[in-house]
């Protein structure tokens, strides 16, 4: 199988949110849970929407005691929710803060590309939603090849506009299209 990931177009995104409530819908997780967050630069007028990176090294899954995090064949990080004792070190370890911690269940949750859906042949529910279409999901080496220039100067412009950590920490798949170069 090819190894998966997703692309964010910053030139695409009007910051209307339609990703993250879709994923808060698909998944039904508690309130003040969000396994994709929007981000705001209010100076800029410009978004970012951040779901879980998939990651080739993944920092959650090295971290957590309980091993509650693997990677499936196509390179996805899924956790067993099942397994988490609600520490947080996946979350304090992840450089995006991604998992996000559930104060009536005592729990971490995380975005798993909506592997159920995936499985019926579907996009992930971030995806199907996005209206402008900011946000793809496939093969990541078939999306790289699609914004060459994505690597540097999307992870530059995510640094720059929102204090994103470089991608060498942890190899996401993750691939990002900045408003302006």
């Amino acid at each position: 199988m090819k190894k998966l990931g997703f692309v964010f177009n910053g030139a695409r995104c009007t910051g209307c949110g339609a990703c993250v409530v879709a994923c808060k819908e698909e998944k039904g997780v508690p309130d003040g849970v969000w396994l994709r967050k929007r981000y705001e630069n209010v100076h800029d007028f410009n978004y970012i929407t951040q779901g879980c990176n998939h990651c080739d090294d993944p920092a959650c899954a090295s971290v957590c005691p309980v091993k509650a995090y693997h990677k499936d064949a196509d390179g996805l990080v899924i956790q067993d929710h099942a397994k988490c004792i609600g520490c947080g070190a996946c979350q304090g370890a992840c450089p995006w803060h991604v998992p996000s911690f559930s104060k009536t269940e005592k729990k971490m949750y995380k975005c798993d590309a909506c592997a159920p859906r995936l499985a019926k042949g579907l996009k992930p529910a971030c995806v199907a939603a996005c209206p402008m279409g900011a946000i793809e999901f496939g093969p990541i080496e078939e999306l790289r090849a699609k914004y060459p220039d994505a690597e540097e100067k999307g992870w530059a412009w995510a640094k720059k506009e929102f204090g994103y950590a470089g991608p060498t920490l942890t190899h996401p798949n993750l691939a990002i299209v900045p408003l302006k170069s």
